[in-house]
């Protein structure tokens, strides 16, 4: 069957949606799953990544509760994160003859009732073509916020870190939008895998996600091969997404969440790790690179507040410790280096 004459319905049928859950996170799975299978997925694969067996038991009830022409579960023995546990999804997903679309969904992310509905109409006014993904709006992501509100380029920009950039004013990149029958759309360059809907051909196209970035940015680094390599990547602003709990980044501290000892060291160090090595493909100016890199440590992150200056200053130590795990990671960023050596002294 052509994918220009299929029908809503067959769209519909045609997506397999792909959870990732790890640790203790029922309550929150749950949901997604009941509301992912309520928009009208065809199927729904659950990646167990390595939870605990009770847990693993549970997970696998909601298989037999919804049956297995809707579900089905895979299990990884050990938690491969989330560039681990979406490979391992989206390639069970590929495997099955009757997906046409995968629908990658984060255990904490929410779809509204027509969230699918919107995508299936989006994609066949657009044309129905397979070099043509698309996200669904999270609305509390804030780089999506700022996509709609301010149309803000979802993008790395030359020289950027983090996305900052002195140079931000000269280097103003233009948002396409696209916005047909009520179903008003921005071009991205990078996605986040909650909400991606992405044409199972991509898997033939660009393989699967780089299970050596682990936790974070490994879905930007796996979107910038989408359109990198002559794919199209919308944000569907009609296809809504809530999360259901609050990122870790939002965390309400005077402190910067990469220097919050809490969140202990895995987190900033794959944030900073991943991130700079994504972007040092755009690095032409070592010395602007620099420059962007030392004013956002300082401004983003050191003095965020005043009472972070304070704390640096009673607590010399402690922040040294934190901050040696930022030069680390920049530091295995640059280099590529992917052992992940630091985490183990943690």
């Amino acid at each position: 069957m052509r994918s220009e004459t299929l029908t809503e319905q067959a769209i519909l049928d045609g997506t397999c949606a792909v959870i990732v859950t790890y640790g203790s996170r029922l309550v929150f799975l749950e949901q997604v799953l009941q509301a992912v299978l309520q928009c009208g997925a065809g199927h729904v694969v659950l990646v167990d990544n390595g939870t605990a067996p009770d847990v693993s038991d549970k997970i696998n009830a909601f298989t037999h509760q919804w049956g297995a022409a809707r579900t089905s579960c895979i299990r990884l023995a050990r938690n491969g994160g989330s560039a681990g546990g979406f490979a391992a999804g989206i390639a069970a997903a590929a495997r099955r003859r009757q997906t046409l679309h995968i629908w990658t969904l984060d255990d904490d992310t929410v779809p509204e009732p027509d969230a699918l509905k919107a995508l299936a109409r989006t994609w066949v006014l657009m044309g129905s073509s397979p070099l043509c993904c698309l996200a669904s709006f999270r609305q509390d992501k804030r780089t999506y916020v700022k996509l709609v509100r301010n149309n803000k380029p979802n993008a790395i920009q030359n020289n950027s870190f983090f996305g900052f950039s002195v140079q931000s004013v000269f280097q103003k990149k233009t948002v396409a939008i696209w916005d047909k029958d009520g179903l008003p759309c921005r071009a991205m360059e990078m996605g986040a895998y909650g909400g991606l809907w992405l044409h199972r051909d991509w898997v033939d196209r660009i393989g699967l996600p780089d299970e050596r970035f682990f936790l974070y940015f490994d879905d930007y680094d796996y979107t910038l091969r989408i359109t990198r390599q002559g794919g199209v990547l919308w944000m569907c602003q009609k296809s809504i997404l809530r999360d259901i709990e609050q990122s870790w980044t939002e965390a309400p501290s005077f402190l910067h969440p990469w220097l919050q000892y809490e969140q202990g060291a895995v987190r900033p160090y794959f944030s900073v790790r991943n991130r700079v090595f994504i972007e040092r493909k755009s690095r032409k100016s070592r010395s602007v690179y620099t420059l962007n890199m030392v004013l956002f440590l300082l401004i983003k992150v050191l003095c965020r507040t005043w009472r972070s200056v304070l704390y640096h200053l009673v607590h010399p130590v402690k922040m040294l410790r934190r901050w040696r795990i930022l030069f680390v990671a920049i530091q295995d960023g640059f280099s590529g280096n992917f052992e992940n050596s630091i985490l183990e002294s943690k």
